[in-house]
C-alpha cells in the first residue's frame, strides 16, 4: 500500500476505513474464530498508522498484542490476524512490528489471571465457554459420534426490574446443573433463557423436560410458565454459532445471540 501522507484528510479517512474492512475480512478468512470480538480500539490505531505512514510503530503493535491477550486471544491467532493486516494492505510483513506484537501479547499473558468458564451469578457456563464448546463440536465433532442439539428454555422476564435477582439466578443454576448432571450437556443462562448444548438422545430429552419442570417450580413459580424449543445442530450451524452470537438457533437465521451484561471474554 502506498503512503497517504500527501492525500487530503477525507481521502485518508476513506483509506483507513477501506483498510480496516479489508483487514477484518482477510482475518476472518484466515481463521479468526469469533467475529464479535475482533474489533478493539487498538485495531483502529494500527490501521491509522499503516494507512497514513505505511508502517506500524512498535508501541502500536505492542498495544494491540497486549489487548488481544487481555481478551483471551491465543498467540497463534493474534499473529495470524496481524499477518492478515499486511496481506490486506498489499505490503510485505513487518517482522519488527510482528515481534513487538508478540512481546505485548506475552507480557500481558504472563500476568493475566486464569479466565473462568463459570458465570458468577448462576454457576452455569459463561457465554465465552458456551461458544467455545460450540466451536469444538463443529470443528472436531462429538467424541461419542452422536448428533448434538441446542435447547432453549425460555423464561418469563422479571416484572419490576431489568433482570432477575441474584438469589433466583443462583437457584436456577443449581436446578439446571442438578437436572442435567451426567448428560454431557453444557448450559448457559442468557436473556431470560437457559441455553443447553447436549448430545441428542431420548434419555437426555427426558432430562431436559424434567429440568424445565424443576425451573418452573422455583420460588413458587417465579419462572413459570417456561417454554422449551429444540434445534438439532448440524455441523454447519454449529460452525456459525461458534464464530458469532446467534439467536435463535435456526438454520434460516443469520448471526446474533444478544448478550446480557458486559461482553464475556472469548477464551476459557
Amino acid at each position: 500500500m502506498t503512503s497517504f501522507r500527501t492525500k487530503s484528510f477525507a481521502e485518508c479517512a476513506f483509506s483507513r476505513h477501506l483498510l480496516l474492512r479489508r483487514w477484518q475480512t482477510t482475518s476472518y478468512r484466515t481463521g479468526w474464530r469469533f467475529h464479535a470480538d475482533w474489533f478493539l480500539p487498538e485495531v483502529r490505531t494500527v490501521v491509522r498508522c499503516l494507512a497514513t505512514s505505511s508502517i506500524v510503530p512498535a508501541p502500536a503493535a505492542k498495544s494491540l498484542g497486549a489487548a488481544r491477550a487481555m481478551n483471551g486471544v491465543g498467540i497463534s491467532e493474534t499473529m495470524t490476524d496481524f499477518r492478515a493486516l499486511f496481506e490486506a494492505a498489499e505490503q510485505s510483513l513487518d517482522v519488527d512490528a510482528l515481534q513487538s506484537l508478540a512481546e505485548g501479547w506475552a507480557e500481558v499473558a504472563e500476568l493475566a489471571p486464569a479466565l473462568s468458564c463459570t458465570d458468577v451469578y448462576t454457576g452455569l457456563a459463561t457465554q465465552a465457554h458456551f461458544q467455545r464448546r460450540l466451536h469444538e463440536v463443529s470443528t472436531f465433532g462429538d467424541e461419542s459420534s452422536r448428533q448434538n442439539a441446542v435447547a432453549r428454555i425460555l423464561l418469563p422476564g422479571p416484572s419490576q426490574s431489568r433482570t432477575h435477582c441474584w438469589t433466583l439466578l443462583a437457584r436456577l443454576g443449581e436446578a439446571v446443573k442438578g437436572q442435567l448432571r451426567g448428560t454431557g450437556a453444557v448450559a448457559m443462562y442468557q436473556d431470560c433463557a437457559v441455553h443447553v448444548l447436549f448430545p441428542l438422545s431420548e434419555g437426555n430429552l427426558s432430562r431436559l423436560a424434567e429440568c424445565k419442570t424443576a425451573i418452573e417450580a422455583l420460588e413458587d413459580g417465579a419462572l413459570s410458565p417456561a417454554r422449551m424449543k429444540l434445534y438439532p445442530l448440524s455441523s454447519a450451524l454449529a460452525a456459525t454459532a461458534a464464530s458469532t452470537l446467534m439467536t435463535p438457533y435456526k438454520p434460516s437465521d443469520k448471526h446474533g445471540m444478544p448478550g446480557t451484561g458486559p461482553k464475556a471474554s472469548r477464551t476459557t
